[in-house]
């Protein structure tokens, strides 16, 4: 039963508390918007209505949000995200005053590179290929020598 046919039900024979019809609806809407900004749907606020919006993804079909961090496939340089559009990020570039914009399907979230990170880079720079288990037990052996100092 939808919650339009127990108001409809209780418009009709007058029973039940239109209250708790009430609390059901805020609840499953509470619900609703929860599990779609879960899946990349935000609430934006215009000036006569609010609206929602799917959000761009990036590479990982990770959402993306105003203010997230993101970097450029190639040069790992990373900018800010000051609007989105449809699968459009806009971006301000240093010193400039206007926004410009990029496609959003081909960056990824900046996240800081860790310790296996910069040694993958390391042996890449090299030539040499790493197993990931040897990149592990090395990272884990400079955290221990980063301890003792």
């Amino acid at each position: 039963m939808s919650i339009t046919d127990e108001l409809r039900e209780w418009v009709r024979d007058g029973k039940g508390s239109l209250l708790a019809i009430a609390d059901r609806i805020d609840a499953e809407h509470e619900s609703a918007c929860a599990e779609a900004y879960g899946n990349g749907v935000e609430s934006v606020a215009l000036p006569d209505m609010t609206a929602y919006v799917k959000l761009p993804v990036d590479a990982d079909g990770v959402p993306i949000r105003v203010g997230d961090v993101m970097e450029w496939p190639t040069t790992y340089e990373t900018f800010e995200v000051v609007g989105i559009g449809d699968g459009t990020l806009f971006y301000i570039e240093d010193g400039s005053e206007q926004a410009d914009w990029t496609g959003a399907s081909t960056k990824r979230h900046h996240h800081a590179p860790t310790v296996e990170d910069v040694l993958r880079e390391f042996a890449y720079g090299l030539g040499v290929p790493v197993a990931d288990s040897y990149v592990a037990a090395t990272a884990a052996k400079l955290r221990l020598a980063g301890d003792a100092e």
